[in-house]
């Protein structure tokens, strides 16, 4: 009888085996699956040979899975540890599929009505880590927002030659032989209405420039900056982008000390005092203007890390904020898993953070239906982290964790379960062999 049993034993663990085999072939498609393997141990009852039980059945972890390029935004990939938080009905469940969707209300949800998990934004905007709660996104469309700091860095090129403004005839920008440099930026009031804002530099000596700011293509007048800040200079006349002349137009003069740095522009000395932070705030001066229709602009132009060196003349910075009006058109997720909401004039809202889990012990996970596990006492409690981060792996959008099955490995797996398979039957049907001989000898 102990050949019968043995040989069920075998039939019963292979047959699991096959079945766990042909789940992962069946799933070897299936975004976030990971290859589960079949454990056997011997059974010896009383010392005596009693067959085979399958231990466990685990899952490989350790493996990732391949990446599927999607180039959808909310496809997510996790390069490295970790998985994502989603609430299932209440519960907490951790996968690595990351295919999310925004349903009608912009929640962040998985294929089957699961909520990603992350930090929120309070009422500013601002993140609030350490409180877990389903992600959306709550961003409409963004009004303009006018332009209040204008961050402009230079080098002037000290061997350039002398040009000064003219005091007896109108400085004509249309003359490119009237200054050395000029230089735009895009600014915008507080309509969304874009305006150009030129700065004409010329060297008026050693050390020194003195600058012409025109704001669409007409000049504007020293009233519309702080006294302290103009050059011996100012006023000029100057001729507008129609040809006509202005008076009364403003020149603002920047000294640079032998080392090339730029000095305070209204002649100060700060007792702490740096061409890198500027602490005093010496080195940025506010320009007053009063677009049409719109409400006054006072604009910080800031030129903190300026330099006059004998190189080419080159801009290190020229970013002003403010921006027009935008629609709504998507969301992106960056690698640190922050999620902005984004708008068709290229500017960002964040919309929270997506947080990652980790375990000390994955293979102790509760497997369950979907691609996702739970919690359980061997696993541990899961420990939440945010993307790039100790030893959570980068998020990356545009693509998903497909499944780690190696289909030739399964298949030869699977080849090896038949054969064992078959050999347990033929020890039944020997058995009985035998039985049937025993039986007619009586």
């Amino acid at each position: 009888m102990s050949m019968f049993n043995i040989g069920l034993s075998g039939l019963n663990s292979t047959q699991k085996a096959l079945e766990v085999t042909s789940n992962n072939i069946a799933n070897s498609g299936t975004a976030g699956y990971k290859t589960a393997s079949t454990e056997f141990s011997a059974i010896y009852n009383g010392g005596q040979r009693s067959g085979v039980g399958v231990s466990a059945t685990s899952e490989n972890f350790e493996k990732q899975g391949t990446l599927v390029s999607t180039g959808q935004s909310l496809d997510l990939a996790i390069t490295g540890k970790g998985f994502f938080v989603i609430s299932e009905n209440g519960r907490l469940a951790y996968t690595q599929a990351g295919q999310f969707k925004l349903d009608d209300q912009r929640n962040l949800m998985t294929n089957n009505g699961n909520q990603l998990q992350g930090y929120g934004i309070d009422d500013q905007g601002n993140l609030v880590p350490g409180i877990l709660t389903g992600l959306k996104v709550e961003a409409g469309n963004i009004p303009a927002k006018a332009t209040e700091t204008v961050n402009f860095s230079l080098n002037l090129n000290s061997a350039a030659p002398v040009q000064t403004f003219p005091t007896a005839t109108a400085f004509d920008p249309k003359d490119g032989t009237a200054f050395n440099y000029s230089q735009s930026t895009e600014v915008f009031d507080s309509l969304g209405n874009s305006h150009t804002l030129t700065q004409y530099f010329n060297h008026a000596g050693a050390n020194q420039w003195d600058v012409a700011y025109y704001m669409d293509g007409e000049p504007m007048l020293a009233t519309a900056f702080p006294a302290g800040m103009l050059s011996p200079a100012s006023p000029i006349q100057a001729n507008n982008s129609a040809g006509t002349t202005v008076t009364g137009v403003a020149v603002v003069r920047m000294t640079f000390d032998t080392d090339g740095q730029l000095m305070p522009l209204n002649g100060a000395t700060p007792a702490v005092d740096n061409n890198v932070t500027d602490p005093a705030g010496v080195r940025e001066f506010n320009i007053a203007f009063n677009p049409t229709g719109a409400s006054p602009m006072s604009i910080k132009l800031d030129l903190v890390k300026s330099t006059q060196f004998g190189s080419a003349f080159g801009l290190y910075e020229n970013n002003a904020d403010g921006y027009t009006s935008g629609e709504f058109t998507g969301v992106s997720v960056s690698e640190d898993g922050k999620v902005l909401a984004t708008f068709s004039n290229g500017e960002t809202k964040l919309q929270g953070q997506v947080v990652l889990a980790n375990f000390a012990n994955p293979q102790g996970l509760e497997s369950a239906n979907n691609t996702t596990w739970y919690a359980s006492e061997k696993s541990g409690a899961a420990l939440l982290g945010v993307p790039s981060e100790g030893s959570f792996g980068a998020v990356l959008a545009g693509a998903y964790t497909g499944s780690n099955v190696d289909i030739s490995k399964q298949l030869v797996d699977l080849m090896s379960f038949q054969q064992s398979y078959q050999a347990n039957a033929k020890t039944i049907s020997t058995a009985d062999e035998m039985m049937q001989v025993l039986f007619n000898a009586v």
